[in-house]
């Protein structure tokens, strides 16, 4: 088990245990037992720490981690994320489940953090008895079955699907991502539904965080003056200033 220990992308082993597993935690488990890396994102977890766990679960998932002289879970053939704040899902909250159960288990620990199940007793032994099989009987040709020929009508090409262009408020969206990615070094971005409509989270760790919400061609963003500070400022000329050719 490997846990972020802040939105710095730094993670530490520690040992397995199910009690992590919690809302302001970010863990990674790279499972041998069932070759799964199981990414899990508590919904406290802010987003800088998030999109860590996220990209560094898919980098172990390929390369393993190393715990002394062992790789664990390199190349592991299934990767599951869970993301809490969706446990609305039946299929995310499925996985959390599955995930719980997996881990659920008493421990044995090598090298500190790497874990594994007690091994079981010796089988009992059974008597066998040697088991007369009949011989199998001849298989059965079926008659060879007499093929009609059928014209099939040739169905029309399908007219081709021409993708509709974007509304005022995607080109919006569109501006003002660009606007933050050209004025701060690391940029996030979240999509999220409210009310049925669609916005989008930005956060510029330390120049701003906005949330913005597509209602018809307009684009609404809260907080207006997208945070305050300079490089804010910055970005909302930008923005502005596209918007501004539309």
């Amino acid at each position: 088990m490997l846990m972020l220990q802040d939105d710095s992308g730094e993670v530490t082993p520690v040992e397995l245990d199910v009690s992590l597993v919690a809302s302001d935690a970010a863990v990674i488990v790279l499972d041998e037992y069932s070759d799964t890396c199981w990414v899990f994102v508590g919904r406290s977890v802010n987003m800088p720490t998030r999109m860590h766990a996220l990209r560094i679960g898919k980098s172990v998932a390929k390369s393993g981690y190393k715990i002394g002289i062992t790789n664990i879970g390199m190349a592991s053939t299934n990767y599951v994320e869970m993301l809490e704040k969706d446990d609305g899902d039946p299929e995310v909250a499925g996985a959390i489940e599955r995930f719980r159960n997996a881990i659920t288990k008493r421990w044995q620990f090598e090298d500190q953090f790497l874990a594994f199940e007690a091994e079981p007793g010796p089988p009992i032994a059974r008597e066998t008895r040697p088991v007369r099989l009949a011989p199998e009987p001849a298989p059965t040709v079926p008659d060879t079955p007499t093929i009609t020929a059928t014209t099939v009508a040739e169905e029309p090409e399908p007219a081709p699907v021409v993708a509709a262009p974007a509304g005022a408020a995607e080109q919006k969206t569109a501006f003002l991502i660009y606007s933050a990615v050209r004025n701060a070094d690391l940029v996030y971005t979240e999509r999220f539904e409210r009310d049925g409509k669609m916005g989008v989270k930005i956060e510029a760790p330390g120049v701003m965080v906005i949330e913005a919400v597509q209602e018809g061609d307009d684009l609404l963003i809260d907080p207006a003056d997208f945070g305050g500070t300079d490089e804010a400022a910055h970005i909302k000329s930008d923005y502005e200033s596209w918007v501004g050719k539309l």
